[in-house]
């Protein structure tokens, strides 16, 4: 049964409006949250469509742990980084922010800090540490730090009076507009207001009776709702749910949310002003179940995109025994095989020999012999040259 929201009983059923609104408040399955939307407190209906959802996101999550099993390390490495890449790509892309994957892939290449003043550097690092390093969330001074570390060096040079002006956040008014330019959401203010929403957002978020799914969708929409900045407040959000789900899920959906709202960008809009809406008079339920609607369809895109990148990969690695008798080069050809399969972008000769743990002559060899076959795809970045494989090439080995 299709969630009905309280914005479409108000035309539909206007009578039985109130009435309708007094049980899903008070029904016993109703996460009840001190955070006012308008005029009134916010609430979830932990009804069958969302328990069905968070089922869902648990069994399919197995899923993907199954099917990344069953992929070598080097390709779950290599299509790690492809999703990294697409990820802050996508997130950019979302607040019209341009950036190319070669500036993302340099910075996360970089391991001596030189390209430290370039700009997206501390939002390439921050998601790259993403699954390793425990962010606090604890109180408002902690989500400004992580502001700071991800996008405001970006959010003054795109426009230094986006600055945020306040204690923490911002002292001004602020409007969410539309594409075409239209009003569609003005944020909390004043900031004293900001600093005691995103407060309680917080106190949400650390509340371990309601479920961790759960909080992960309310604390995305109040963040937006609140919207504690000028601008960089949903490359901040998207981090922060990536991160979140990255505690409880298989890593690479954390590396997935922007890009599948990418994909759903206009219904992703669309949910924040539904559930704004005064007549929906807090009820949060509608974009719980959108936001796992969107979480469902990002790990199925993982799991087909990797089981179709399987079968390629024991496709062509049976062809491998047919060009080659030598074990090492095997074991080069198997590599390229899997980054052309699972990755973004080519490796280096240094590479290739840290991967296959094959020298540097033996290295230089094969892809010497690799080249002769016309097998070998070649890319100069820089004053190094980065191998793929042709795989439509090799297939006339098989």
């Amino acid at each position: 049964m299709k969630y009905k929201l309280l914005s479409s009983i108000f035309y539909s059923d206007n009578e039985n409006y109130e009435t309708f609104y007094k049980n899903r408040f008070n029904s016993e399955s109703t996460y009840k949250f001190n955070f006012k939307v308008g005029n009134y407190n916010s609430f979830v209906v932990i009804n069958h469509e969302i328990l069905q959802r968070v089922e869902r996101v648990i069994e399919m999550d197995k899923q993907l742990l199954l099917q990344l099993k069953s992929v070598p390390i080097i390709a779950i490495d290599q299509y790690t980084k492809k999703c990294l890449i697409d990820e802050i790509k996508m997130t950019n892309e979302i607040e019209g922010v341009n950036s190319t994957r070669k500036e993302i892939n340099d910075i996360l290449n970089d391991k001596t800090d030189k390209k430290k003043q370039e700009r997206l550097y501390g939002l390439v690092k921050k998601y790259e540490m993403l699954l390793y390093e425990d962010i606090k969330l604890e109180t408002c001074k902690d989500i400004r730090n992580l502001y700071d570390e991800l996008v405001l060096k970006e959010v003054v040079k795109e426009d230094s009076s986006n600055e945020p002006d306040g204690n923490i956040f911002r002292k001004n008014k602020v409007y969410v507009q539309s594409p075409t330019g239209n009003i569609i959401h003005s944020g909390v203010y004043p900031e004293d207001k900001i600093t005691e929403s995103m407060s309680q957002c917080l106190n949400i978020l650390k509340n371990e009776e309601y479920n961790f799914l759960i909080r992960i969708a309310v604390f995305h929409y109040m963040f937006g709702y609140i919207h504690p900045f000028y601008d960089g407040n949903g490359r901040t959000s998207r981090f922060i749910s990536s991160y979140l789900l990255s505690r409880k899920l298989q890593h690479l959906v954390s590396y997935r949310l922007s890009y599948t709202v990418k994909e759903n960008i206009k219904s992703y809009h669309k949910i924040f002003k539904v559930v704004n809406d005064e007549k929906n008079r807090g009820d949060i339920t509608y974009f719980v179940i959108k936001f796992f609607d969107i979480l469902i369809e990002s790990i199925n895109d993982l799991c087909t995109s990797l089981n179709e990148r399987y079968n390629k990969l024991k496709y062509f690695r049976s062809i491998i025994n047919n060009m080659s008798e030598d074990e090492k080069i095997k074991s080069i050809l198997f590599v390229l095989i899997q980054n052309t399969l699972f990755g973004d972008s080519g490796l280096s000769v240094s590479e290739i020999c840290e991967i296959s743990k094959v020298g540097n002559s033996k290295v230089r060899k094969a892809l010497k012999d690799l080249k002769d076959k016309g097998v070998l795809l070649i890319e100069k970045d820089g004053r190094k040259y980065m191998y793929d494989i042709n795989l439509d090439k090799i297939t006339n080995y098989s």
